[in-house]
Protein backbone atom coordinates (compact mmCIF):
# COMPACT_ATOMS: atom_id res chain seq x y z
CA UNK A 1 0.00 0.00 0.00
CA UNK A 2 1.18 3.50 -0.57
CA UNK A 3 0.69 6.45 1.14
CA UNK A 4 -2.50 7.89 -1.24
CA UNK A 5 -4.45 4.30 -0.51
CA UNK A 6 -7.23 5.06 1.92
CA UNK A 7 -7.83 2.24 4.74
CA UNK A 8 -11.02 1.61 6.12
CA UNK A 9 -11.43 4.12 9.31
CA UNK A 10 -12.52 1.11 11.56
CA UNK A 11 -11.00 -1.36 9.43
CA UNK A 12 -7.02 -0.54 8.73
CA UNK A 13 -5.54 -3.28 7.23
CA UNK A 14 -8.56 -2.62 4.32
CA UNK A 15 -7.87 -0.72 1.38
CA UNK A 16 -11.55 1.44 0.21
CA UNK A 17 -12.52 3.46 -1.79
CA UNK A 18 -15.92 4.40 -0.37
CA UNK A 19 -15.88 7.35 1.76
CA UNK A 20 -19.07 8.39 3.96
CA UNK A 21 -20.83 11.14 2.61
CA UNK A 22 -22.17 12.71 6.00
CA UNK A 23 -18.37 12.88 7.60
CA UNK A 24 -16.14 12.13 4.28
CA UNK A 25 -14.29 9.32 6.35
CA UNK A 26 -13.26 6.06 4.47
CA UNK A 27 -15.00 3.16 4.88
CA UNK A 28 -14.84 -0.44 3.77
CA UNK A 29 -17.62 -2.18 2.23
CA UNK A 30 -18.37 -4.10 5.67
CA UNK A 31 -18.91 -0.86 7.29
CA UNK A 32 -20.84 1.17 4.58
CA UNK A 33 -24.47 1.14 4.87
CA UNK A 34 -26.63 2.23 2.16
CA UNK A 35 -29.12 5.23 2.61
CA UNK A 36 -31.14 6.73 -0.27
CA UNK A 37 -28.90 9.73 -0.10
CA UNK A 38 -26.03 7.24 -0.41
CA UNK A 39 -23.20 5.00 1.81
CA UNK A 40 -22.65 6.21 5.32
CA UNK A 41 -20.78 4.74 8.21
CA UNK A 42 -22.19 2.73 11.04
CA UNK A 43 -21.61 5.90 13.28
CA UNK A 44 -23.29 8.37 10.79
CA UNK A 45 -26.53 5.97 10.76
CA UNK A 46 -27.09 5.40 14.35
CA UNK A 47 -26.58 9.33 15.17
CA UNK A 48 -29.66 9.68 12.53
CA UNK A 49 -31.57 7.58 13.44
CA UNK A 50 -31.49 8.96 17.68
CA UNK A 51 -33.40 11.94 16.53
CA UNK A 52 -36.29 10.16 14.97
CA UNK A 53 -36.94 8.68 18.60
CA UNK A 54 -38.50 11.16 20.90
CA UNK A 55 -40.39 9.29 23.06
CA UNK A 56 -40.41 9.85 26.65
CA UNK A 57 -40.33 6.71 29.36
CA UNK A 58 -43.79 8.23 29.88
CA UNK A 59 -44.83 8.04 26.69
CA UNK A 60 -44.81 4.03 27.12
CA UNK A 61 -46.72 3.75 29.87
CA UNK A 62 -49.61 6.35 28.60
CA UNK A 63 -49.57 4.85 24.57
CA UNK A 64 -50.30 1.09 26.45
CA UNK A 65 -53.20 1.97 28.89
CA UNK A 66 -54.47 4.35 26.26
CA UNK A 67 -54.72 1.67 23.91
CA UNK A 68 -55.65 -1.36 25.87
CA UNK A 69 -58.54 0.67 27.82
CA UNK A 70 -60.01 2.14 24.82
CA UNK A 71 -59.46 -1.17 22.42
CA UNK A 72 -61.20 -2.75 25.46
CA UNK A 73 -64.20 -0.46 25.66
CA UNK A 74 -64.83 -0.50 21.79
CA UNK A 75 -64.51 -4.33 22.08
CA UNK A 76 -67.44 -4.31 24.75
CA UNK A 77 -69.21 -1.96 22.14
CA UNK A 78 -68.79 -4.42 19.11
CA UNK A 79 -70.20 -7.20 21.42
CA UNK A 80 -72.95 -5.18 21.70
CA UNK A 81 -73.72 -3.47 18.31
CA UNK A 82 -72.94 -7.35 16.37
CA UNK A 83 -75.92 -8.33 19.22
CA UNK A 84 -78.17 -6.42 17.01
CA UNK A 85 -77.06 -6.18 13.77
CA UNK A 86 -73.96 -8.31 13.22
CA UNK A 87 -72.39 -6.94 9.83
CA UNK A 88 -72.11 -3.16 11.49
CA UNK A 89 -68.38 -4.52 12.89
CA UNK A 90 -67.06 -4.52 9.18
CA UNK A 91 -67.25 -0.74 8.93
CA UNK A 92 -67.33 0.00 12.27
CA UNK A 93 -63.69 -1.53 13.54
CA UNK A 94 -61.37 0.04 11.13
CA UNK A 95 -62.89 3.35 12.32
CA UNK A 96 -62.75 2.58 16.01
CA UNK A 97 -59.19 1.68 15.04
CA UNK A 98 -58.37 4.95 13.65
CA UNK A 99 -59.81 6.74 16.04
CA UNK A 100 -57.96 4.96 18.95
CA UNK A 101 -54.54 5.71 17.12
CA UNK A 102 -55.59 9.44 17.22
CA UNK A 103 -56.53 9.67 20.30
CA UNK A 104 -53.00 7.74 21.26
CA UNK A 105 -51.47 10.05 19.27
CA UNK A 106 -52.77 13.05 20.69
CA UNK A 107 -51.80 12.14 23.74
CA UNK A 108 -47.92 11.41 23.74
CA UNK A 109 -48.02 14.97 21.50
CA UNK A 110 -46.68 13.12 18.33
CA UNK A 111 -43.74 11.86 20.35
CA UNK A 112 -42.71 8.55 18.01
CA UNK A 113 -40.32 5.74 18.43
CA UNK A 114 -40.44 1.83 17.06
CA UNK A 115 -40.50 0.45 20.20
CA UNK A 116 -43.67 3.04 20.80
CA UNK A 117 -45.64 1.65 17.65
CA UNK A 118 -44.72 -1.62 18.58
CA UNK A 119 -46.13 -1.29 22.02
CA UNK A 120 -49.28 0.34 20.81
CA UNK A 121 -49.98 -2.45 18.63
CA UNK A 122 -49.68 -4.85 21.14
CA UNK A 123 -51.76 -2.88 23.50
CA UNK A 124 -55.44 -2.98 21.28
CA UNK A 125 -54.61 -7.02 20.59
CA UNK A 126 -54.30 -7.28 24.59
CA UNK A 127 -57.21 -4.56 25.16
CA UNK A 128 -59.57 -7.02 23.22
CA UNK A 129 -58.27 -10.24 24.98
CA UNK A 130 -60.35 -10.14 27.67
CA UNK A 131 -63.33 -9.99 25.60
CA UNK A 132 -62.75 -12.46 23.08
CA UNK A 133 -61.86 -14.70 26.19
CA UNK A 134 -65.26 -14.40 27.52
CA UNK A 135 -66.66 -14.57 24.26
CA UNK A 136 -64.82 -17.94 23.47
CA UNK A 137 -65.24 -19.70 27.15
CA UNK A 138 -69.49 -18.61 26.67
CA UNK A 139 -68.70 -20.36 23.38
CA UNK A 140 -67.80 -23.41 24.51
CA UNK A 141 -69.84 -23.50 27.30
CA UNK A 142 -73.24 -23.24 25.29
CA UNK A 143 -71.95 -25.54 22.34
CA UNK A 144 -71.49 -28.22 25.17
CA UNK A 145 -74.60 -27.73 26.92
CA UNK A 146 -76.69 -27.58 23.21
CA UNK A 147 -74.12 -30.26 21.58
CA UNK A 148 -76.74 -33.28 22.00
CA UNK A 149 -79.94 -31.73 21.49
CA UNK A 150 -79.18 -29.46 18.75
CA UNK A 151 -76.00 -29.69 17.10
CA UNK A 152 -76.71 -26.35 15.02
CA UNK A 153 -77.29 -24.08 18.18
CA UNK A 154 -73.39 -24.86 18.98
CA UNK A 155 -71.90 -23.53 16.32
CA UNK A 156 -74.38 -20.58 16.27
CA UNK A 157 -73.00 -19.89 20.01
CA UNK A 158 -69.38 -19.01 18.55
CA UNK A 159 -70.93 -16.06 16.46
CA UNK A 160 -70.26 -13.30 18.92
CA UNK A 161 -66.18 -14.76 19.23
CA UNK A 162 -66.14 -14.50 15.50
CA UNK A 163 -66.86 -10.79 15.48
CA UNK A 164 -64.70 -10.01 17.96
CA UNK A 165 -62.15 -11.74 15.81
CA UNK A 166 -63.18 -9.93 13.25
CA UNK A 167 -62.88 -6.41 15.13
CA UNK A 168 -59.36 -7.39 15.88
CA UNK A 169 -58.14 -8.23 12.44
CA UNK A 170 -59.50 -5.18 10.98
CA UNK A 171 -58.86 -2.47 13.44
CA UNK A 172 -55.71 -3.48 15.16
CA UNK A 173 -53.90 -2.61 11.34
CA UNK A 174 -56.15 0.48 11.35
CA UNK A 175 -55.08 1.49 14.85
CA UNK A 176 -51.04 0.88 14.25
CA UNK A 177 -51.18 2.69 10.91
CA UNK A 178 -53.01 5.16 12.10
CA UNK A 179 -50.51 5.69 15.10
CA UNK A 180 -47.30 5.14 13.26
CA UNK A 181 -47.83 7.74 10.82
CA UNK A 182 -48.08 4.73 7.72
CA UNK A 183 -49.10 6.24 4.28
CA UNK A 184 -50.49 3.62 1.97
CA UNK A 185 -50.37 5.81 -1.44
CA UNK A 186 -48.44 5.73 -4.55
Amino acid sequence: MTDSTLTCYVHPTRPTVLRCNNCERPICVSCAIRTPTGYRCKECVRGQQKIFDTAQWSDYVIVFFTGAILSGIASVLVSIVTSFIWFLAIPLAPLAGVTIGNIARRFVKGRHSKWLNFLFGASIILGALPMILVLGFGGVMTASSYASANPSVGIFSFGPLFWQIVYLVLAAPAAYSQFSGLIFRR
